[in-house]
């Protein structure tokens, strides 16, 4: 595993739990 797939996958996994946690809230407040 190069240094370039580690920060490639760091920005997937952030990218993930960002747009998760966007759905969650707009999810929560339309309730």
């Amino acid at each position: 595993m190069t240094q370039n797939d580690v920060r490639y996958m760091f920005f997937v996994v952030g990218a993930v739990v960002v747009l998760t946690g966007v759905g969650v809230l707009v999810f929560i407040r339309s309730i």
